[in-house]
C-alpha cells in the first residue's frame, strides 16, 4: 500500500482525484487538506460520491504537517505557484510528487515570467520533471519523483496531434479552436465565472497569451516560430473539453494512412479510441470518464485535415490521468481505480 495525500482535495479537481483515490486498492489515503484557513471539511463532503463513506477530513494545509505525514507521494492540485514552492521540500523529504498545476510543464524557466507570471523558485527541478501525457511516456514514469500532470486543452489538443507531428507542415498556421467547460477555471468567486454570467453565452479568453499555448509549441516541436493560433472559449456547461483542430500536411494523406498513424500510437491504449474518418466525438461520448475520443475528415484532397478532440477536462484533462502517472511511477496496472 503507498500512502497518499491530497493538498487541494476540495477543488474541481482535487475532489476528483480523492474519489478515485478512495477507491483503489493499492492507497491508503493518509491525508487531505484544503485552504491554509477555515474549518475542516468532512471526508463525505469533498465528492458526492464520498457521501456516507468513512476517510479523513480534509484539513488546513501546512507544509509542516504534511511533511510529518510519512508518504510515498503527494499529489498537488494547488495554484502554480503554490506547487513550485512546496515542491523542493517535499522533493527532499524523498516524497513522489504528481502535481495537477503547470509549475513544472515547461522546460525552460525563463518562460515562466512570461506565461505564468512569477519567476519560478525551484528551476532546477524543471529537467527533472516527467511530463505525464501518459500515452506518450515510454517508460520514464517508472520510480520517476516527480511528475508535471498536462493541462488540460493541452492534453486534448496533444493526444490528437502527436500521432501527426511529423507530416504536420509548419509553415502553415495550425489551428486550435478549443472550448472547454467552466469548472475549468477552478472553484473561484468571479463575476465573470457567475451562472448569470455563462448561462446561454459563449465567450473566448486570454486570446494570444493563454498559458498553455507554449505548453503545446513544447508537445509538439514547434519552437517559436511555426504559426500556431491558440484560442480558448468558455462554453455554459460544466465540464468537457472539445478540441477543434485545423491542420495542413505536408503531402496528401488518405483516410487509411492517418488511420493507421492512429493505430499504431494507440492500439495499446485502454483510454484513447480513435474513431473512424468522418465519426467525430461529442461531449457527452467523454464527460464522467477517463476516456479521450479523437475524430477526423480530410479536406482539399488530403493537404488538410479537421480533427476533433473530447475528453472530461477534470478527470482525462486533470484527476484521472494524475491516476494513470501515479500507477505508473509505482508499478500498478494502468487501469487501476479507472477501468
Amino acid at each position: 500500500m503507498k500512502r497518499v495525500a491530497v493538498v487541494g482535495a476540495t477543488g474541481y479537481a482535487g475532489s476528483e482525484l480523492t474519489a478515485i483515490l478512495a477507491r483503489h486498492r493499492g492507497v491508503e489515503l493518509a491525508a487531505l487538506y484544503a485552504g491554509t484557513t477555515g474549518a475542516a471539511v468532512p471526508f463525505s463532503s469533498i465528492h458526492s460520491s464520498l457521501s456516507g463513506s468513512d476517510g479523513p477530513a480534509a484539513e488546513p494545509f501546512t507544509l509542516d504537517k504534511l511533511l510529518a505525514r510519512d508518504l510515498d507521494a503527494v499529489f498537488l492540485a494547488t495554484p502554480n505557484e503554490t506547487s513550485a514552492e512546496i515542491a523542493p521540500a517535499l522533493m527532499k523529504s524523498g516524497c513522489g510528487i504528481i502535481d495537477l498545476s503547470g509549475a513544472f510543464r515547461l522546460h525552460e524557466p525563463v518562460d515562466y515570467p512570461r506565461w505564468y507570471g512569477f519567476a519560478h523558485p525551484a528551476p532546477e527541478l524543471l529537467s527533472q520533471a516527467v511530463y505525464g501525457l501518459t500515452e506518450w511516456c515510454n517508460g520514464e514514469l517508472a520510480g520517476a519523483q516527480i511528475v508535471a500532470n498536462p493541462g488540460c486543452y493541452p492534453t486534448a489538443i496533444l493526444l490528437a496531434l502527436r500521432p501527426l507531428r511529423w507530416i504536420l507542415d509548419r509553415e502553415q498556421p495550425l489551428i486550435c479552436d478549443v472550448k472547454s467547460g467552466v469548472s475549468g477555471a477552478g472553484k473561484k468567486s468571479d463575476l465573470a465565472y457567475s451562472f448569470s454570467e455563462l448561462a446561454g453565452n459563449f465567450k473566448t479568453y486570454s486570446v494570444g497569451h493563454h498559458r498553455h499555448e507554449p505548453e503545446v509549441r513544447q508537445g509538439l516541436d514547434l519552437g517559436e516560430r511555426a504559426p500556431l493560433v491558440f484560442v480558448a472559449h468558455l462554453l455554459p456547461t460544466v465540464r468537457g473539453i472539445l478540441a477543434t483542430l485545423h491542420v495542413s500536411f505536408t503531402r496528401p494523406m488518405t483516410a487509411a494512412a492517418i488511420s493507421e498513424m492512429y493505430a499504431q500510437s494507440y492500439e495499446k491504449s485502454t483510454f484513447v479510441r480513435v474513431r473512424k474518418e468522418g465519426d467525430l466525438p461529442e461531449l457527452r461520448h467523454v464527460v464522467g470518464t477517463p476516456r479521450a475520443e479523437v475524430g477526423f475528415v480530410l479536406l482539399n484532397g488530403g493537404r488538410r485535415a479537421v480533427i476533433v478532440s473530447v475528453i472530461d477536462n477534470l478527470l482525462k484533462g486533470a484527476a484521472s490521468q494524475a491516476i494513470q502517472n501515479f500507477n505508473r511511477v509505482h508499478g500498478f496496472d494502468e487501469k487501476e481505480a479507472l477501468a
